[in-house]
């Protein structure tokens, strides 16, 4: 029977890895590794899955910090069959690990093949849209669909490049993001904004930079996602999106739908500005857009 492994790293998109009968997985920090962990606590080899006869096994390769199943630790070298269900520990990074049918399998392609849809479709909505206040709303509606995430914002570079301002949100009261009050992680917008990469945490208690957050912690933020929107070299701002309610992970394929469906958002913003017809529009706009130097500054340098 196919098994299916779900890899939380903390501070990455959650990897899904489906694994074929008689599949030996080998798990590790190695470029080389069929399945690779990029996180520090994870050994270069650290552990092999594989199907012998009707089970499935976990094989310790020697790890530094440990392989765990089911919060029992595998010492060098040890086999331990897996039950149809089982969580399982690398270093300090926690997976999922499961059986699936055919069904099953044929249900997850179906799902994936659904997501994509969906992408497509927010595609199609902002490449029709003319107006710079609507491009942005249907940009972040978009994110917050794609990443399963229930609130969040967009940040725009001001048009003398001057700053950055937010210029859209949903569900979050643009008058607290500059407030100790904002639960949100304004680390993560300046991260995204600095490496100019997606940054996304699905494990925000596990993670070090975040848990410190008292108001992160306080709101039970479960994942959040930023993704910098980029016309080339020029950063024109980042969407934020984040989530309360327990949930899926951001997985890599989410990721993936991400990145492409912001990249084309920032095309098509970056378009918008540079219009005359924008520039007017853009004038009349009566969106609440508040400084994010503002924000910033009411949650200190070191804010997460």
């Amino acid at each position: 029977m196919q098994a299916c492994l779900t890899v939380r790293n903390p501070d990455r998109a959650a990897i899904v890895r489906a694994i074929s009968p008689g599949e030996v997985l080998r798990i590790g920090r190695a470029d080389d590794s069929a399945l690779k962990i990029d996180h520090p606590s994870v050994s270069r080899a650290h552990a092999e899955l594989r199907q012998r006869a009707d089970a499935w096994t976990l094989l310790d390769l020697g790890s530094k910090n440990g392989t765990f199943v089911d919060g029992e630790r595998l010492w060098g070298h040890n086999t331990q069959a897996l039950a149809r269900q089982s969580w399982l520990r690398f270093g300090d990074v926690y997976c999922e690990f499961a059986l699936i049918d055919d069904s099953r399998a044929a249900q997850a392609e179906a799902e994936r093949r659904a997501r994509r849809a969906v992408a497509t479709a927010h595609t199609a909505r902002i490449d029709g849209v003319r107006k710079l206040g609507e491009l942005l709303d249907a940009s972040l509606r978009g994110v917050l669909e794609l990443a399963q995430c229930d609130r969040g914002f967009v940040l725009l570079e001001r048009e003398d490049g001057s700053g950055f301002l937010v210029r859209n949100s949903l569900a979050m009261d643009a008058n607290r993001l500059a407030t100790r009050e904002f639960s949100g992680s304004v680390g993560a917008v300046r991260r995204a904004l600095q490496t100019r990469r997606s940054v996304v945490v699905n494990d925000i208690p596990a993670d070090a930079w975040l848990s410190a957050r008292a108001s992160v912690v306080a709101c039970n933020l479960g994942a959040l996602v930023c993704l910098p929107l980029l016309d080339g070299e020029h950063t024109l701002g980042a969407i934020y999106a984040d989530r309360t309610q327990v949930g899926a992970p951001i997985t890599t394929l989410d990721l993936e739908l991400l990145d492409a469906f912001a990249e084309r958002a920032a095309l098509w913003i970056a378009a918008r500005r540079t219009s005359d017809l924008l520039a007017l529009h853009a004038s009349r706009d009566d969106a609440p857009s508040l400084e994010w130097s503002a924000i910033v500054d009411a949650h200190g340098e070191a804010a997460a």
